[in-house]
């Protein structure tokens, strides 16, 4: 095993065990003796890779970013539309929020303090152009295909949804009952794709 093999397999074992800690715990309660005991290694392994409590939380955000791209990946949707295709990963999300679980408000807050912490602000606008890029991708391919209108500029479309998503993940945080969230995603999509 490579150098570089080892270090991946020591962060990967801190963020098992801290997905299973914080979904007990929440955020408000991170332990981290408690998490690298539960993954076997050192604090001082912990603060090598990490260096902070915050920059420890966004390998953990993007991890489980890494996990929504699995899941969302684009190369299995063929010939559909790009309305169809977001309904898919509607579908496709759905599960993997409910698997989240308490982790939502976690990562809701890392990008709140991002606005005023210069290195939160870095990792989460790079994660935030990932999804603007992914979703762009998919409306060009759409305008293409000529399921999507030709007048669409791709990029502001794909800040709009992203702002839909995250709109509609904090309502449904506040009041899970309060609507059926993966319906209502599709209507805007369709409102604003159609």
């Amino acid at each position: 095993m490579t150098q570089e093999e080892r270090k991946q397999k020591s962060i990967n074992k801190i963020l098992d065990a801290a997905e299973k800690h914080l979904s007990q715990e929440g955020i408000e309660n991170t332990d981290i003796e408690k998490i690298c005991r539960e993954a076997g290694l050192t604090k001082g392994a912990f603060y090598h890779h990490f260096g902070s409590k915050q920059k420890f939380l966004l390998g953990l955000l993007d991890k489980w970013i890494e996990e929504i791209s699995m899941e969302i990946n684009s190369s299995s949707f063929g010939s559909l539309g790009s309305s169809e295709i977001f309904n898919i990963l509607i579908d496709r999300m759905q599960p993997v929020f409910e698997k989240a679980g308490k982790q939502l408000p976690i990562f809701l807050e890392l990008y709140i303090k991002a606005i005023s912490d210069k290195s939160l602000n870095e990792f989460t606008v790079r994660t935030y152009n990932n999804f603007i890029s992914f979703f762009s991708a998919i409306i060009e391919e759409g305008i293409k295909k000529g399921s999507i209108k030709k007048d669409v500029n791709p990029n502001n479309t794909a800040k709009i949804l992203f702002a839909i998503a995250i709109g509609l993940l904090i309502q449904g945080l506040l009041r899970p009952e309060g609507a059926d969230w993966a319906k209502l995603a599709k209507t805007s999509i369709k409102m604003l794709l159609d």
